[in-house]
């Protein structure tokens, strides 16, 4: 499917009003409108908790994580949660919902505008991994019992607001951004506890990918941290999204990799606008960031790959969350960004496609209405 735009939406915001959300979302994304993240409404706002909420065996308040699997309805929990993993209807998902400050919003904006896409963060099955180890104080991560739930657990959230945005417009097709924070670390974890493998990691992504697929979701993962993009990638993932900023040769180091994935249609975000401060905000222009987004992509066509490739996958964004910035530094962040958008497709003069989506395997309850 071709994109109506060439920005993906990234992070945390600093709004402390669903309205000023809402009018800011509907001026620039009516087209491609995304759940914020808004930290400054309520502490509970975070992907961590929107993931973890509701699983078996697992409490997450004040921002910290307790695995509770003794309890005596554990395993009834355990046994609905793969039930609404393998049949994935309303009545099965709806337990595991989730509440974001701007879902209600989010919805209404899908219904007003038939957004062609809408974008939705969660944690990705490799962090949900080491989180859920650094909590029982062990590395359990090849245990088939947790390994279900690495992978089990991000589906069933995926679905849940997969199912809901249909009840909206059926035509709006999910972006599922896995966000994976400890896929930098993963060489360093590898060393330490040799079970953990490549293919394990790539098999967690490809039961991911598959089921969310067969929903009708575009699949993407993002990683602000140096780390071997050659996983996810060879997961069957559509889409990565790294730090184009700080490390814009990550990707240059695996060019047969990368230019096998855009020829099969995968696209690549450079988050390459950089958020870590404002007085770095202060100072960008948007002639700096073309140029500076030029530069980063002529190092991966001088590694080897097409530059019709590079040139016709490439989405751009910031490299971070902007919550601890003020507002309208984080607002010249997000302005920058959609500029460097647009003049992306007027250089190349090409619009990004997503992989084909299975439209067929979306459910058919609800036109836009």
């Amino acid at each position: 499917m071709i994109l109506e735009t060439r920005y993906l939406p990234v992070g945390s915001l600093p709004y402390e009003t669903i309205k000023s959300v809402t009018a800011m979302e509907a001026k620039l994304y009516s087209k491609c409108p995304f759940i914020a993240v808004l930290p400054a409404i309520s502490p509970d706002e975070n992907i961590e908790k929107w993931t973890f909420a509701n699983l078996p065996g697992i409490s997450y308040n004040d921002n910290s994580l307790v695995l509770k699997t003794g309890s005596h309805d554990y395993k009834d929990k355990v046994l609905m949660h793969s039930r609404a993993f393998g049949n994935p209807n309303a009545e099965n998902l709806e337990q595991y919902a989730f509440e974001p400050a701007f879902l209600e919003k989010f919805f209404q904006m899908i219904k007003k505008f038939k957004s062609p896409v809408a974008y939705i963060n969660l944690l990705g099955p490799f962090t949900i991994s080491q989180i859920l180890s650094k909590v029982v104080k062990e590395q359990v991560i090849t245990d088939k019992n947790y390994k279900k739930l690495y992978f089990e657990a991000v589906c069933i959230k995926a679905l849940w607001i997969i199912n809901k945005m249909k009840d909206f417009c059926k035509n709006t097709v999910p972006v599922i951004i896995l966000e994976e924070p400890m896929l930098g670390q993963f060489g360093m974890i590898k060393r330490q506890h040799d079970e953990i493998t490549s293919d394990f990691v790539i098999e967690l992504y490809e039961r991911v990918v598959k089921k969310l697929k067969s929903a009708g979701a575009v699949v993407g993962v993002q990683c602000m941290d140096k780390c071997d993009w050659s996983l996810p990638i060879r997961g069957g993932v559509d889409l990565i999204s790294y730090d184009a900023y700080n490390n814009p040769n990550n990707l240059c180091i695996i060019p047969d990799i990368i230019t096998s994935f855009l020829e099969r249609g995968g696209v690549i975000n450079w988050g390459i606008i950089p958020v870590t401060s404002e007085s770095m905000v202060k100072n960008l222009t948007i002639e700096y960031m073309s140029n500076r987004l030029a530069f980063s992509m002529q190092g991966l066509v001088l590694s080897g790959v097409p530059e019709i490739l590079v040139q016709n996958s490439a989405m751009v964004s910031m490299n971070g969350s902007t919550d601890h910035l003020s507002i309208f530094f984080a607002e010249k962040a997000i302005i920058l960004s959609t500029q460097l958008s647009l003049r992306l497709d007027s250089i190349f003069n090409v619009k990004v496609k997503f992989p084909i989506i299975n439209h067929n395997s979306i459910s058919n309850k609800g036109m836009c209405h």
